[in-house]
């Protein structure tokens, strides 16, 4: 298989690979009050509790077209308390796709795309300790990250999100 390249539309760089692009955390955590966090809340690299609200890290795929690659948004989705509970206790499973899919709301704001928090989401537990899949749901229809995330994007709408969330931070010295 051939590295994918693809030519960021900020700087003209020419980028070999894909990079996926994560969020540390759910939009709610940044969005308490720092000294707050280490009382209200309890965060990982995969799960998070901020109060009573109960998030789970999974990635949101989108297919290059022309490849046989997938370019991935780590995001967070929030669950219910017993969801949560039921993903939480069976982390450590192997074949935790036994759980089905199950209700969430998007929890980060993606850049290049219309409003992304509280999109609803399907949460799809993968098997081998790989995080869930996040599916944007149907009553989303109408918004670009549900429509790519089925029909794929382009080469270059893939430079427009590494410009967006790679190189502008670069250029602005913030990453």
């Amino acid at each position: 298989m051939d590295p994918l390249t693809f030519r960021c539309s900020c700087c003209g760089r020419v980028i070999t690979g894909l990079p996926d692009l994560a969020y540390d955390a759910p939009l709610h955590y940044h969005q308490l009050p720092e000294p707050e966090r280490p009382e209200r809340a309890n965060l990982s690299s995969d799960l998070c509790t901020i109060d009573e609200d109960h998030f789970v890290r999974g990635v949101c795929l989108l297919p290059v077209q022309g490849s046989d690659q997938s370019f991935g948004f780590g995001v967070w989705v929030s669950l219910s308390q017993e969801n949560f509970r039921r993903y939480d206790e069976t982390f450590e499973d192997e074949d935790q796709s036994k759980l089905g899919a199950m209700f969430g709301w998007l929890c980060n704001r993606i850049p290049t795309y219309p409003e992304t928090v509280n999109l609803q989401t399907s949460v799809v537990p993968q098997d081998g300790r790989a995080r869930p899949q996040i599916w944007i749901g149907e009553a989303h229809a109408d918004h670009p990250l549900y429509i790519e995330q089925r029909t794929g994007i382009t080469r270059e709408r893939l430079g427009e999100i590494y410009a967006s969330e790679v190189c502008d931070r670069r250029k602005n010295g913030d990453g």
